[in-house]
Protein backbone atom coordinates (compact mmCIF):
# COMPACT_ATOMS: atom_id res chain seq x y z
CA UNK A 1 0.00 0.00 0.00
CA UNK A 2 2.82 2.37 0.91
CA UNK A 3 4.54 1.77 -2.45
CA UNK A 4 1.30 2.50 -4.30
CA UNK A 5 0.90 5.81 -2.45
CA UNK A 6 4.50 6.77 -3.23
CA UNK A 7 4.02 5.94 -6.90
CA UNK A 8 0.84 8.00 -7.03
CA UNK A 9 2.61 10.95 -5.40
CA UNK A 10 5.49 10.68 -7.89
CA UNK A 11 3.07 10.63 -10.83
CA UNK A 12 1.18 13.62 -9.43
CA UNK A 13 4.43 15.56 -8.93
CA UNK A 14 5.57 14.76 -12.49
CA UNK A 15 2.25 15.87 -13.93
CA UNK A 16 2.08 19.02 -11.82
CA UNK A 17 5.77 19.97 -12.01
CA UNK A 18 5.40 22.26 -15.07
CA UNK A 19 2.46 24.03 -13.41
CA UNK A 20 4.33 24.34 -10.11
CA UNK A 21 7.41 25.61 -11.95
CA UNK A 22 5.45 28.31 -13.75
CA UNK A 23 3.50 29.27 -10.63
CA UNK A 24 6.71 29.57 -8.65
CA UNK A 25 8.32 31.62 -11.38
CA UNK A 26 5.32 33.94 -11.52
CA UNK A 27 5.46 34.49 -7.76
CA UNK A 28 9.19 34.79 -7.27
CA UNK A 29 10.41 36.24 -10.57
CA UNK A 30 10.00 39.96 -10.90
CA UNK A 31 11.69 43.14 -11.97
CA UNK A 32 14.23 44.99 -9.87
CA UNK A 33 12.53 46.59 -6.83
CA UNK A 34 11.60 50.22 -7.51
CA UNK A 35 13.91 51.77 -4.92
CA UNK A 36 16.89 49.78 -6.20
CA UNK A 37 15.92 50.58 -9.79
CA UNK A 38 15.86 54.32 -9.10
CA UNK A 39 19.34 54.11 -7.60
CA UNK A 40 20.64 52.13 -10.57
CA UNK A 41 18.89 54.19 -13.28
CA UNK A 42 21.82 56.52 -14.11
CA UNK A 43 24.14 53.51 -14.47
CA UNK A 44 21.57 51.62 -16.56
CA UNK A 45 21.30 54.55 -18.99
CA UNK A 46 25.07 55.00 -19.07
CA UNK A 47 25.53 51.34 -20.03
CA UNK A 48 22.99 51.35 -22.88
CA UNK A 49 24.31 50.50 -26.34
CA UNK A 50 23.97 53.87 -28.10
CA UNK A 51 24.72 55.33 -31.53
CA UNK A 52 24.61 59.02 -32.40
CA UNK A 53 24.54 60.32 -35.98
CA UNK A 54 24.01 63.66 -37.70
CA UNK A 55 24.43 67.23 -36.55
CA UNK A 56 21.00 68.74 -37.15
CA UNK A 57 19.33 71.15 -34.77
CA UNK A 58 16.37 68.80 -34.27
CA UNK A 59 16.81 65.41 -32.65
CA UNK A 60 15.07 62.14 -33.47
CA UNK A 61 15.20 59.32 -30.90
CA UNK A 62 14.67 55.87 -32.45
CA UNK A 63 13.43 52.94 -30.35
CA UNK A 64 13.18 49.40 -31.74
CA UNK A 65 11.16 46.41 -30.59
CA UNK A 66 11.29 42.61 -30.53
CA UNK A 67 13.50 40.89 -31.62
CA UNK A 68 15.61 43.74 -33.00
CA UNK A 69 18.33 46.17 -31.92
CA UNK A 70 19.36 49.69 -32.87
CA UNK A 71 20.59 48.35 -36.22
CA UNK A 72 16.93 48.11 -37.27
CA UNK A 73 17.06 51.83 -38.11
CA UNK A 74 20.15 51.83 -40.37
CA UNK A 75 18.19 52.82 -43.51
CA UNK A 76 16.33 55.59 -41.70
CA UNK A 77 19.53 56.95 -40.17
CA UNK A 78 21.33 57.01 -43.51
CA UNK A 79 18.55 59.19 -44.95
CA UNK A 80 17.65 61.40 -42.00
CA UNK A 81 21.10 62.11 -40.59
CA UNK A 82 21.66 64.73 -43.29
CA UNK A 83 19.18 67.06 -41.55
CA UNK A 84 18.68 65.71 -38.04
CA UNK A 85 20.61 64.56 -35.05
CA UNK A 86 19.77 60.86 -34.57
CA UNK A 87 19.98 59.19 -31.17
CA UNK A 88 19.20 55.48 -30.98
CA UNK A 89 19.77 52.84 -28.35
CA UNK A 90 19.30 49.10 -27.95
CA UNK A 91 16.82 47.94 -25.37
CA UNK A 92 18.56 46.22 -22.43
CA UNK A 93 19.17 42.57 -23.24
CA UNK A 94 18.57 42.99 -26.98
CA UNK A 95 22.20 43.60 -27.99
CA UNK A 96 23.42 41.60 -30.99
CA UNK A 97 26.30 40.28 -28.90
CA UNK A 98 25.10 38.38 -25.86
CA UNK A 99 26.94 39.82 -22.87
CA UNK A 100 25.54 37.20 -20.51
CA UNK A 101 23.29 39.64 -18.67
CA UNK A 102 19.55 39.08 -18.37
CA UNK A 103 17.82 42.42 -17.70
CA UNK A 104 14.31 42.02 -16.36
CA UNK A 105 12.71 45.48 -16.45
CA UNK A 106 8.96 45.84 -16.50
CA UNK A 107 6.98 48.19 -18.75
CA UNK A 108 7.10 51.14 -16.35
CA UNK A 109 10.84 50.74 -15.81
CA UNK A 110 11.65 50.63 -19.51
CA UNK A 111 9.64 53.82 -19.92
CA UNK A 112 11.69 55.44 -17.16
CA UNK A 113 14.89 54.32 -18.91
CA UNK A 114 13.62 55.97 -22.12
CA UNK A 115 12.78 59.17 -20.26
CA UNK A 116 16.20 59.26 -18.60
CA UNK A 117 17.96 58.60 -21.92
CA UNK A 118 16.10 61.46 -23.58
CA UNK A 119 16.89 63.77 -20.66
CA UNK A 120 20.57 62.84 -20.99
CA UNK A 121 20.59 64.21 -24.55
CA UNK A 122 20.19 67.73 -23.13
CA UNK A 123 17.74 68.85 -25.81
CA UNK A 124 14.65 70.95 -25.17
CA UNK A 125 12.46 68.62 -27.21
CA UNK A 126 12.89 65.50 -29.32
CA UNK A 127 10.89 63.55 -31.88
CA UNK A 128 10.44 59.87 -31.00
CA UNK A 129 10.23 57.25 -33.78
CA UNK A 130 9.38 53.80 -32.45
CA UNK A 131 8.42 50.33 -33.68
CA UNK A 132 6.89 47.22 -32.12
CA UNK A 133 7.64 47.10 -28.36
CA UNK A 134 9.41 50.42 -28.74
CA UNK A 135 6.10 51.87 -29.95
CA UNK A 136 4.23 50.26 -27.08
CA UNK A 137 6.67 51.76 -24.58
CA UNK A 138 6.62 55.14 -26.33
CA UNK A 139 2.82 55.32 -26.43
CA UNK A 140 2.79 57.13 -23.09
CA UNK A 141 4.28 60.12 -24.91
CA UNK A 142 0.90 60.55 -26.58
CA UNK A 143 -0.04 62.46 -23.45
CA UNK A 144 1.42 65.94 -23.58
CA UNK A 145 4.80 66.01 -21.85
CA UNK A 146 7.98 68.03 -21.49
CA UNK A 147 10.26 65.62 -23.35
CA UNK A 148 8.67 64.83 -26.70
CA UNK A 149 7.10 67.27 -29.16
CA UNK A 150 6.36 64.73 -31.93
CA UNK A 151 5.64 61.01 -31.86
CA UNK A 152 5.80 58.53 -34.74
CA UNK A 153 4.62 54.98 -34.03
CA UNK A 154 5.18 52.21 -36.57
CA UNK A 155 2.72 49.31 -36.86
CA UNK A 156 1.80 49.11 -33.16
CA UNK A 157 -1.24 51.05 -32.06
CA UNK A 158 -4.06 50.21 -29.66
CA UNK A 159 -7.18 48.10 -29.62
CA UNK A 160 -8.99 50.58 -27.39
CA UNK A 161 -12.20 48.86 -26.26
CA UNK A 162 -11.90 46.15 -28.89
CA UNK A 163 -10.93 42.62 -27.96
CA UNK A 164 -7.46 41.59 -29.08
CA UNK A 165 -7.41 38.86 -31.75
CA UNK A 166 -6.90 35.39 -30.33
CA UNK A 167 -3.67 34.91 -32.25
CA UNK A 168 -2.18 37.94 -30.44
CA UNK A 169 -3.10 36.37 -27.10
CA UNK A 170 -1.54 33.04 -28.14
CA UNK A 171 1.78 34.35 -29.44
CA UNK A 172 2.36 36.82 -26.61
CA UNK A 173 1.67 34.12 -24.01
CA UNK A 174 4.02 31.69 -25.77
CA UNK A 175 6.82 34.26 -25.81
CA UNK A 176 6.15 35.06 -22.15
CA UNK A 177 6.56 31.37 -21.39
CA UNK A 178 9.82 31.28 -23.36
CA UNK A 179 11.32 33.77 -20.89
CA UNK A 180 10.96 31.47 -17.89
CA UNK A 181 12.02 28.21 -19.55
CA UNK A 182 15.62 26.99 -19.60
CA UNK A 183 17.35 28.90 -22.40
CA UNK A 184 17.60 26.07 -24.93
CA UNK A 185 13.88 25.32 -24.52
CA UNK A 186 13.01 29.02 -24.61
CA UNK A 187 14.84 29.37 -27.91
CA UNK A 188 12.95 26.44 -29.41
CA UNK A 189 9.67 27.93 -28.24
CA UNK A 190 10.42 31.33 -29.81
CA UNK A 191 11.08 29.63 -33.14
CA UNK A 192 7.97 27.46 -32.79
CA UNK A 193 5.94 30.59 -32.03
CA UNK A 194 7.24 32.40 -35.11
CA UNK A 195 6.77 29.46 -37.46
CA UNK A 196 3.64 27.73 -36.17
CA UNK A 197 1.62 30.23 -34.11
CA UNK A 198 2.27 33.53 -35.85
CA UNK A 199 3.23 31.89 -39.16
CA UNK A 200 5.58 34.83 -39.58
CA UNK A 201 6.29 34.71 -43.30
CA UNK A 202 2.65 34.10 -44.24
CA UNK A 203 0.83 36.36 -41.75
CA UNK A 204 3.23 39.02 -40.48
CA UNK A 205 5.92 39.87 -43.03
CA UNK A 206 6.78 38.01 -46.22
CA UNK A 207 10.21 39.67 -46.21
CA UNK A 208 11.13 38.35 -42.77
CA UNK A 209 12.35 34.77 -42.74
CA UNK A 210 12.03 32.55 -39.68
CA UNK A 211 15.48 31.15 -40.41
CA UNK A 212 16.95 34.64 -39.97
CA UNK A 213 14.96 35.51 -36.86
CA UNK A 214 16.85 36.16 -33.64
CA UNK A 215 15.51 33.38 -31.45
CA UNK A 216 17.32 34.12 -28.19
CA UNK A 217 14.70 33.99 -25.42
CA UNK A 218 16.61 36.59 -23.38
CA UNK A 219 14.67 39.17 -25.43
CA UNK A 220 11.19 37.93 -24.52
CA UNK A 221 11.03 39.48 -21.05
CA UNK A 222 8.64 42.25 -22.24
CA UNK A 223 6.06 39.54 -22.95
CA UNK A 224 6.60 38.01 -19.51
CA UNK A 225 5.97 41.36 -17.86
CA UNK A 226 2.98 41.98 -20.11
CA UNK A 227 1.33 38.80 -18.92
CA UNK A 228 2.51 39.34 -15.36
CA UNK A 229 0.74 42.71 -15.45
CA UNK A 230 -2.38 41.23 -17.08
CA UNK A 231 -2.72 38.43 -14.53
CA UNK A 232 -2.03 40.75 -11.60
CA UNK A 233 -4.40 43.38 -13.06
CA UNK A 234 -1.60 45.93 -13.04
CA UNK A 235 -1.34 46.60 -16.78
CA UNK A 236 -0.48 50.26 -17.52
CA UNK A 237 -3.41 51.92 -19.25
CA UNK A 238 -2.90 53.27 -22.73
CA UNK A 239 -3.55 56.97 -23.26
CA UNK A 240 -7.12 57.52 -24.42
CA UNK A 241 -7.37 59.02 -27.91
CA UNK A 242 -9.21 62.08 -26.62
CA UNK A 243 -6.26 62.74 -24.29
CA UNK A 244 -3.61 62.72 -27.05
CA UNK A 245 -1.62 65.93 -26.68
CA UNK A 246 1.43 65.27 -28.86
CA UNK A 247 1.52 65.63 -32.67
CA UNK A 248 1.23 62.02 -33.77
CA UNK A 249 1.93 60.03 -36.93
CA UNK A 250 0.91 56.38 -37.18
CA UNK A 251 2.25 54.28 -40.06
CA UNK A 252 1.34 50.66 -40.61
CA UNK A 253 2.07 48.01 -43.22
CA UNK A 254 -0.88 46.76 -45.26
CA UNK A 255 0.53 43.43 -46.43
CA UNK A 256 -0.12 41.20 -43.43
CA UNK A 257 -2.89 39.13 -41.86
CA UNK A 258 -2.05 39.79 -38.21
CA UNK A 259 -2.84 43.30 -37.01
CA UNK A 260 -1.49 45.19 -34.01
CA UNK A 261 -4.14 47.89 -33.79
CA UNK A 262 -7.90 48.02 -33.85
CA UNK A 263 -10.10 49.53 -36.57
CA UNK A 264 -12.17 51.47 -34.04
CA UNK A 265 -9.04 52.99 -32.48
CA UNK A 266 -7.73 53.98 -35.90
CA UNK A 267 -11.05 55.55 -36.86
CA UNK A 268 -11.15 57.45 -33.58
CA UNK A 269 -7.69 58.89 -34.19
CA UNK A 270 -8.87 60.19 -37.56
CA UNK A 271 -12.34 61.35 -36.46
CA UNK A 272 -10.99 63.30 -33.49
CA UNK A 273 -8.15 64.72 -35.62
CA UNK A 274 -5.61 63.47 -33.08
CA UNK A 275 -3.05 62.22 -35.56
CA UNK A 276 -2.13 61.42 -39.12
CA UNK A 277 -2.40 57.86 -40.42
CA UNK A 278 -0.39 56.49 -43.35
CA UNK A 279 -0.57 53.03 -44.92
CA UNK A 280 2.48 51.67 -46.74
CA UNK A 281 3.37 48.49 -48.65
CA UNK A 282 4.99 45.78 -46.57
CA UNK A 283 4.47 43.74 -43.44
CA UNK A 284 5.48 44.41 -39.86
CA UNK A 285 9.04 45.46 -40.77
CA UNK A 286 8.08 47.81 -43.59
CA UNK A 287 10.72 50.34 -42.50
CA UNK A 288 13.21 47.92 -44.06
CA UNK A 289 11.31 46.71 -47.12
CA UNK A 290 9.76 50.11 -47.97
CA UNK A 291 12.56 52.24 -46.57
CA UNK A 292 12.51 55.03 -49.18
CA UNK A 293 8.78 55.63 -48.79
CA UNK A 294 8.94 55.51 -45.00
CA UNK A 295 11.91 57.88 -44.89
CA UNK A 296 10.21 60.42 -47.11
CA UNK A 297 6.92 60.13 -45.20
CA UNK A 298 8.63 60.66 -41.85
CA UNK A 299 10.70 63.58 -43.12
CA UNK A 300 7.71 65.30 -44.73
CA UNK A 301 5.59 64.93 -41.62
CA UNK A 302 8.27 66.27 -39.28
CA UNK A 303 8.77 69.31 -41.49
CA UNK A 304 5.01 69.93 -41.61
CA UNK A 305 4.59 69.62 -37.85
Amino acid sequence: MKKIIIRILVIVLVVLSPILYLAGTFVFTGPMPDDEFQQQLPTIVKNLEVKMDGEGEETIVMIHGYPDSLELWDKQVEYLKQDYRIARFTLPGFELEDNGQRPDYNIQQIRMIMDAFIESLDRDKVTVLAHDWGASYASHYLAKNDLVDRLILLDIGSYGNEKSPSINVKYTFALALAWVLPEFLGEKLTLFTAENILKLEQNVDANKKVANLRSDARMTYPYWHLWNAILSKDLPQRVAVEDFGTPFLFIYGKDKNVWFHGKEWLQQVVDLNKGQVEVVPGGHWFMESSADLVNQTVDDWIRAN
